[in-house]
């Protein structure tokens, strides 16, 4: 299973693992809630809420129907004979509990337009008396005596109707409710179900980014390291990535240049070993006969006792000949004996910048510039060796000025990182493209009188002080191209040099 597959697994188990507690947690809750709302408690409370209104207005009514047979008594006293005579009693009237009075045929303009509801008379009411009330119950009346007869009245309570009718419109809610209850525990807990889905599937989806972008780097640096292991030393990854991965692929890149580097280092170090061993056995096989070839030509000389004065010119000249030769070789078995023999260093903390200027003045007749960083500060490295290098350089730089009108080199002394960097350039010729990568070879050299072992040696000490060194050259100029001061196209010279010293 891949990484980005084990991330996105894991998701979905850590996105699934509350989905059951929870929902029976929320189903709980909407129990709970329905339960509390709907609770035998305030089903008792309502009810009792409404037997009370009953009992009150049952009270009502019985008062009316009271007030009622007063008035009628009071009216039987006062012997009224119209509606009109009935104007002197309405005082009297309100002190048995009547709002009003009127004709029954008007009945319309007392209860306005409403619709009227008729009660039965109890046993014991008088049987001319019709009582009435309206189909909200807020008002009462009662017809005496038929269509000339007297019509009383009497409002109820807004306020008590008000809650009355609250009361009962809360009990019919109650019941509906009640009957709707599993209906309405669905319609809360689907939508929670459809909400914590979407939820989950954008979590998920974000997941699956997440995990896209965390897994991608990742597999991008197994496959980067399994093409390093194959060889393939130039191999970067390019991942644009913060946080850990960000560092992680910067710590890879880092590690796979300090790598390389250090296999460059171990195969320049290898082959240098090679040079010097088969630089040793020249040196031995070449040194031994050179004596007895000496002492055999002087001895041949020294031996003509002949007369003829051409033929001992011809051999005074011959062994001339033989021993500038000879005294070749003897300089050649000393650059491969020096070559072959690992040079012992002596590092101690010095500043490079004088040993620089030191051997600047070695060359009076070529502008040499020097140019010191501040940021340098003193490191340890073997002076001696460090100078023999620097000579080596400018001894190579000397030669390749030597047909250049305005000759100048220049020296750079900085700091990068945890390395001293010496740049040493010249506005010559430059170094061909073909033999930039040669340069540092053993023997390999343009020059007529070179041996091709002063490179060689540089970067022999460069290495055993645990640095590199490398070149850079142009395309060769004619003397009609060359400028004074310019180093486009000149040979350069980069050593880096660790500041903590040589690694053991």
């Amino acid at each position: 299973m891949s990484i980005r597959s084990r991330l996105v697994v894991m998701c979905v188990v850590v996105a699934l693992l509350p989905a059951i507690p929870l929902s029976l947690l929320v189903q709980s809750l909407i129990e709970k809630s329905f339960d509390l709302g709907l609770s035998t408690t305030v089903e008792d409370a309502l009810q009792s809420g409404i037997g009370i209104s009953q009992t009150h207005l049952s009270r009502l009514h019985a008062e009316f129907e009271e007030s009622v047979a007063g008035a009628i008594a009071h009216l039987d006293t006062t012997e009224a004979g119209t509606i009109a005579d009935l104007d002197t009693t309405v005082a009297g009237l309100k002190r048995h509990g009547i709002d009003g009075v009127g004709s029954p045929t008007r009945i319309s303009d007392v209860v306005g337009g409403a619709s009227l509801i008729e009660r039965a008379a109890r046993p014991g009411q008088r049987a001319d008396v019709v009582f009435y009330e309206t189909n909200d119950r807020a008002i009462q009346l009662a017809a005496w005596g038929g269509e000339d007869g007297v019509l009383f009245y009497k409002r109820t309570d807004p306020a008590y109707l008000r809650d009355a009718r609250s009361v009962i419109e809360g009990r019919q809610i109650f019941a509906q409710l009640r009957l709707a209850k599993p209906t309405l525990r669905r319609s809360f807990f689907y939508p929670f179900i459809v909400i914590y889905a979407v939820i989950l599937a954008l979590a998920l989806s974000i997941a699956f980014l997440i995990a896209e972008r965390l897994s991608d780097p990742i597999r991008r640096l197994a496959s980067g390291a399994n093409t390093v292991a194959e060889g393939d030393w130039s191999y970067r990854l390019n991942v644009r990535s913060g946080g850990e991965i960000g560092r992680l692929v910067d710590a890879f890149n880092a590690m796979v240049s300090r790598l390389d580097a250090q296999r460059r280092r171990l195969v320049d170090m290898e082959r240098m070993a090679t040079w010097r061993e088969m630089a040793r056995h020249l040196a031995h096989e070449i040194k031994n006969p050179l004596l007895p070839i000496r002492l055999s030509v002087q001895e041949l000389r020294d031996q003509y006792k002949g007369d003829d004065p051409k033929y001992r010119e011809i051999v005074r000249e011959s062994v001339r000949v033989i021993d500038d030769e000879l005294d070749h070789l003897q300089n050649l078995v000393k650059e491969f004996s020096s070559f072959a023999r690992m040079p012992d260093l002596a590092p101690r903390v010095e500043s490079i910048e004088p040993l620089v200027n030191d051997v600047a003045k070695l060359y009076p007749g070529i502008p040499i510039r020097v140019e010191a960083d501040a940021a340098l500060a003193p490191f340890t490295f073997d002076p001696g060796q460090i100078r023999r290098v620097i000579v080596n350089l400018l001894d190579n730089a000397v030669s390749a000025l030597s047909e250049v009108e305005h000759p100048v080199v220049r020296i750079v002394l900085r700091r990068d990182a945890g390395n001293a960097v010496i740049e040493i350039t010249d506005n010559g010729p430059g170094i061909p493209e073909e033999n930039l990568s040669r340069v540092f070879e053993p023997y390999f050299t343009t020059r007529k009188e070179g041996s091709g072992l002063g490179l060689a040696i540089v970067k022999n000490i460069v290495l055993l002080h645990g640095g590199t060194i490398e070149a850079v050259g142009g395309a060769p100029r004619s003397r009609g191209q060359e400028q004074a001061g310019t180093f486009s196209n000149g040979a350069a010279f980069v050593i880096r040099l660790p500041l903590a010293g040589r690694a053991r």
